[in-house]
């Protein structure tokens, strides 16, 4: 008997079989992306920047006693400061790392959680989401991934590096509820060409 005659009797070997290895052998790394870091940088050292450049006009205002003004404009620059610094934690120290079958998320660049992919209770898949400013507008999506008792962690694909890898991991294990983020009016229009 040929080798190709015993390869077309064997059974029991299905593409269910081929999906736990890529799974088990899986290796994903989501972060940021490295021009997104300039820009969170960026929101902290901006309002450094303009408290050195502005710093003999704070001591005029002082010294004409409208130390009001003055303390009101670097009061707003250290909110803007604090609220730089907390993005920057946010987004820049947000980390997944998955292998095989266990996931670790990090936090704030030093808080880490590790989970077995049997823990994530889903991952819901938010596709047409939308961010606009006047001279900006960009669609993104977002996957938020729900585990252990009520935690969850969510990441961006106009954000994160690794995030379509994720996605494809998620799915690989049946996590994944897809869920269509756009607008009331997108959704009607749609379903009205549709028709």
């Amino acid at each position: 008997m040929s080798d190709f005659e015993g390869n077309e009797k064997k059974t029991g070997y299905s593409f269910d079989d081929f999906m736990e290895d890529e799974i088990r052998e899986a290796s994903v790394k989501v972060s940021l992306f490295p021009h997104r870091f300039m820009a969170h940088f960026f929101l902290i050292i901006a309002p450094v920047i303009f408290y050195v450049m502005f710093y003999g006009f704070f001591a005029l205002l002082e010294a004409t006693d409208m130390s009001q003004a003055s303390n009101a404009v670097k009061l707003v620059l250290f909110l803007t400061l604090l609220f730089g610094v907390f993005i920057f934690l946010r987004n820049c120290g947000k980390e997944i790392v998955i292998s095989g079958r266990g996931i670790v998320f990090r936090r704030y660049f030093f808080l880490y959680e590790s989970v077995n992919v049997s823990e994530v209770s889903r991952c819901e898949v938010i596709t047409g989401l939308t961010t606009s400013g006047r001279y900006h507008h960009e669609t993104y999506s977002m996957a938020v991934i729900h585990y252990g008792d009520g935690k969850k962690i969510s990441v961006e694909d106009n954000l994160y590096r690794g995030w379509n890898s994720l996605v494809r991991y998620m799915e690989m294990n049946g996590k994944v509820i897809r869920i269509d983020g756009r607008g009331f009016i997108s959704k009607k229009l749609d379903d009205l060409l549709n028709k």
